[in-house]
């Protein structure tokens, strides 16, 4: 009687260019190899797989041929772990230093833990998907996608260098994940305390300039000198060391920012915002402060190019200006968790409670539309619309409601 369960032994020649297949009975298993020419040192190139079924086999062995034919590196043991290593030594290259951080993050604390054991050719889109149900429970729904896109960044590195076939992160979407803090805006009240914590602190004009005029974060710390215009009166010197050449008030001139390359968020971004009187005397009392600071600790005190530079007057940290921020916050006694990005925030909750329209607050703060400063402002917008209500009010009022008299 013939045992069935029993594994034919010797080899099994395939169709010509398909390889060949054996049973190993040592190890218990078939192993197959295949012929793909001659290596750049003159041995031939016949690499083996392995499986538990000849289908098995077979299928790795058309793999590593079809993968041969276009170029694609040949094997399995490259891990996600690998590619992210890769990617991060060699392909962020000419991203600024803020980016490079937060790629690094996202790998090193989400990507690699969680998914860098496996083999970049065999992960698939429902191990990506557990991924991002897994970060779901902990994230904010932009959070959830910015990891994301880093893995997409990841993949496409290494598909760029022939390592796997296709980008499988493409393939899927982000869910939804926790709710985020909504932001918030500070009172007028809260801001002068804010102010008043922050006397004699570099970061006093920062939070003066952010919350009265509505730049961004990445706006103020690469700030300029040049840009600053503190007493623009036609034929008087600028802050830049030239001549004013026609009366302008006093302004700051938003035109560079930390992104890649310098550019603003857009191109509506790049904007000239005059400056109040008392953020002028604030700017020139920091200036007076940085340049004799900076001269008591034998720092650069002529020629400063940065507004709230380093001592080295590069641009600042984001994370120095967050520490100091949180710090002034605490001192100030302002209840809740608050960033230096709030401060735009409720410069806008100032301007609209004001009386200011839209349109003009969608100017200030460099929106190229008023639909982007209602959706992503909307909290801080005066939540009724009252024009509407005084027109009719003082069209109406006298009459409208009253009891009609009866005729005859």
């Amino acid at each position: 009687m013939t045992d069935a369960k029993k594994k034919p032994a010797g080899r099994k020649q395939a169709r010509k260019g398909d390889g060949s297949i054996y049973w190993d009975e040592s190890k218990q298993c078939y192993f197959g190899s295949i012929s793909l020419g001659i290596k750049p040192d003159g041995t031939r190139h016949r690499p083996k797989v392995s499986g538990t079924t000849q289908r098995e086999v077979r299928a790795k062995l058309k793999e590593l041929k079809e993968d041969f034919d276009d170029g694609i590196d040949l094997g399995d043991k490259y891990t996600v772990e690998q590619a992210c290593r890769d990617f991060l030594e060699n392909g962020v290259r000419g991203l600024i230093p803020a980016t490079v951080n937060e790629l690094r993050i996202h790998a090193e604390k989400w990507i690699i833990p969680h998914l860098g054991q496996a083999k970049l050719k065999q992960l698939k889109a429902d191990d990506v998907d557990a991924w991002l149900d897994t970060m779901a429970e902990a994230l904010a729904t932009s959070s959830v996608r910015r990891r994301l896109f880093t893995l997409r960044r990841v993949i496409k590195f290494a598909e760029g260098r022939n390592r796997v076939r296709r980008n499988v992160a493409a393939l899927v979407k982000a869910p939804k994940g926790k709710e985020g803090r909504p932001s918030k805006a500070l009172t007028l009240d809260q801001g002068k305390a804010l102010l008043h914590a922050s006397k004699g602190r570099p970061i006093h004009a920062y939070i003066a300039l952010s919350m009265f005029t509505g730049v961004r974060t990445e706006e103020a710390r690469p700030l300029e000198w040049a840009h600053t215009h503190l007493n623009p009166v036609k034929g008087q010197t600028c802050s830049c060391g030239g001549k004013h050449l026609e009366d302008l008030p006093p302004h700051v001139e938003v035109w560079r920012s930390v992104r890649e390359g310098g550019d603003t968020k857009t191109l509506k971004s790049r904007r000239t915002i005059a400056l109040p009187d008392f953020i002028v005397a604030l700017l020139l009392a920091h200036r007076e402060q940085q340049q004799t600071w900076r001269a008591a600790h034998g720092w650069k005190s002529e020629g400063i190019v940065y507004v709230f530079g380093t001592r080295n007057d590069t641009v600042q940290q984001a994370q120095v200006i967050r520490d100091q921020f949180r710090a002034v916050v605490a001192k100030a006694g302002i209840p809740g968790s608050w960033t230096p990005r709030e401060l735009r925030h409720s410069f806008v909750s100032l301007m609209s409670d004001n009386g200011a329209t839209l349109e003009l607050i969608a100017d200030l703060v460099g929106h190229a539309n008023t639909t982007t400063t209602a959706t992503v402002y909307r909290h801080q917008l005066r939540p009724v619309m009252t024009k509407g209500a005084d027109l009719l009010d003082g069209a109406f009022a006298k009459g409208l409601l009253d009891e009609p008299e009866d005729k005859p």
